[in-house]
């Protein structure tokens, strides 16, 4: 809203150019007259000329101090003496009080009251009596005065000004009221911009056509799309999936191809008398906290595992190591044919690879201690994929490296175990079914970042189903036929007792890489302050 001093100024401008009109309309009325009236009408009407040449002198004089925006209230009486001057100098030039132009009087009155509401119509109204009288007095002073006639003037004019006087109040106290309203309107526009556009949660809104016509900050974030582009087209051309039920839960992708967990919620929006005049959907990203329900429920089934695995493998080793032992007596034993011997010889074989079996499980059930201590990765890593190169699931592999140093907090021995059996897996992969058997390549990269290190295998092969990589770090879980699913759970296990994180971005086709983040070395956080 401008403040007072720049309402007046307006109104002063205003009145101006409305004045600078008038006074036009009377110079081509008067014109007209001298030039049908012939020749002797100059004379007659040149007091009018100088009257019109007096205002449009006046009038740029006011235009020029106007310009300086100073001493707007001495210039507001100013302009109503001028127009009461105007309107006497044409009465006066017309026939005083029997002059068709005695309304001009009037005219400036309500000039008066725009200007400075009651008290300007009051002082212009008290002029325009005294000039308008005091005038009529001093140029007729031979003649018997219309005394009728100048009180009805002199009342029209008090009744002007009181007319005036009110409106012009009930006017400003209508502008205050509907100013209060205006800012009562913004602050609660503003409040409700800032409600909106703090809501974690994306809010779009449709017309009944479904053409979108807002979209919150959130909600760009979370789409990718800027609320520019999007209002006022169909919002069927990026939000479709909303549409099919009330509310729900859907894979979404953005436009930057980010793969989101979104739910929403579609309501009605209603205007006055509960027409409907669209619709708003509330949608919220719920990627991080469906995979966090995962990990919970991931963890609490290896928990319950964990512990059923540890008591079925006690109680299978003892009974295994007192069948081992009585079949290697018997196989030492001599008299026994070849056939005999070779049957022995599959039992111990079978029982090893079982005993072996039991030991990744205990291993698994129950987890060493974890010695920590700062490890540099790339160190880990250099030393792993040497040992690794001379792997047979590695000689017909490029193994490409890009590693950086990155200090983190773990056990080297269990954080290497880690890396090789994500290796063999990678591995493997490459060499299962469909996959290249010769030019595959894995790339193994590790490196810093704010919050300690992170450390990535990536292969070419042939990629993961969708219902394969929900899977993946289940215990006894495996796709390989000689596999015991224990690989990549075990991997998960030590990552998180190190409070890492891993994650996997896998597709058909297009291979597989695994990403392992884990926390600052103590020394690396000192060293930050």
């Amino acid at each position: 809203m401008p403040g007072p001093g720049e309402e007046l100024h307006r109104k002063l401008v205003w009145l101006t150019l409305f004045r600078l009109a008038i006074v036009t309309v009377l110079l081509g009325g008067t014109a007209v007259v001298s030039w049908q009236l012939g020749r002797g009408a100059v004379t007659a009407t040149a007091p009018l000329y100088a009257v019109i040449g007096a205002t449009y002198f006046a009038s740029i004089v006011f235009s020029l101090l106007l310009r300086a925006r100073r001493f707007l209230g001495g210039l507001a009486y100013g302009q109503i003496a001028l127009d009461t001057a105007i309107a006497a100098a044409v009465v006066a030039g017309t026939g005083l009080s029997e002059s068709v132009f005695v309304f001009l009087f009037s005219l400036g009155i309500v000039n008066g009251s725009i200007l400075l509401y009651r008290r300007g119509a009051v002082v212009a109204g008290a002029l325009a009596v005294v000039v308008y009288l005091g005038l009529c007095a001093a140029l007729e002073p031979g003649r018997t005065l219309p005394i009728a006639r100048l009180f009805a003037h002199a009342t029209a004019f008090g009744a002007t000004g009181a007319l005036a006087s009110y409106l012009a109040e009930l006017l400003r106290s209508t502008g205050e009221r509907l100013a209060v309203r205006e800012s009562q309107i913004e602050a609660i526009t503003a409040l409700h911009q800032s409600v909106v556009q703090s809501l974690t949660s994306g809010l779009l809104t449709l017309d009944p056509e479904g053409r979108a016509t807002f979209l919150n900050r959130a909600g760009e974030e979370m789409t990718g799309l800027r609320m520019a582009e999007i209002v006022g087209q169909p919002a069927s051309r990026w939000f479709a999936e909303f549409a099919a039920t009330p509310r729900g839960e859907i894979e979404w992708v953005n436009r930057r191809g980010e793969r989101l967990r979104v739910g929403y919620s579609v309501f009605p929006l209603r205007g006055a008398g509960e027409a409907p005049i669209g619709r708003a959907v509330i949608f919220q990203d719920l990627t991080k906290l469906r995979e966090m329900e995962a990990a919970v429920q991931r963890s609490e089934r290896l928990a319950d595992l964990g512990r059923v695995s540890a008591a079925l493998a006690h109680e299978l080793r003892n009974p295994l190591a007192s069948m081992t032992g009585s079949i290697e007596l018997l196989h030492e034993r001599s008299g026994l044919d070849g056939e005999d011997r070779r049957l022995m010889e599959i039992v111990l074989r079978e029982a090893a690879r079982l005993d072996q079996l039991v030991s990744q499980f205990l291993a698994f059930a129950r987890p060493a201690p974890l010695r920590r201590r700062e490890v540099d990765l790339a160190v880990l890593v250099e030393e792993t994929l040497a040992v690794f190169s001379h792997d047979p699931l590695a000689a017909r592999l490029r193994i490409d490296r890009e590693t950086a140093g990155a200090a983190v907090e773990g056990d080297p021995d269990q954080l290497r175990q880690v890396l090789w059996n994500l290796l063999s897996n990678a591995a493997q992969a490459m060499a299962g079914e469909g996959a290249p058997q010769e030019g595959g390549r894995i790339r193994v990269a590790c490196g810093a970042d704010p919050g300690g290190g992170w450390l990535e295998v990536e292969d070419d092969g042939p990629g993961m189903a969708p219902h394969v990589r929900e899977r993946l770090f289940l215990p006894f879980f495996t796709t390989k036929p000689s596999g015991t699913g224990l690989g990549l759970a075990t991997v998960h296990r030590i990552v998180d007792a190190h409070r890492g994180a891993i994650s996997v971005d896998t597709t058909p086709g297009r291979g597989t890489r695994f990403r392992v983040r884990l926390p600052r070395a103590a020394s690396a956080r000192a060293d930050l302050g």
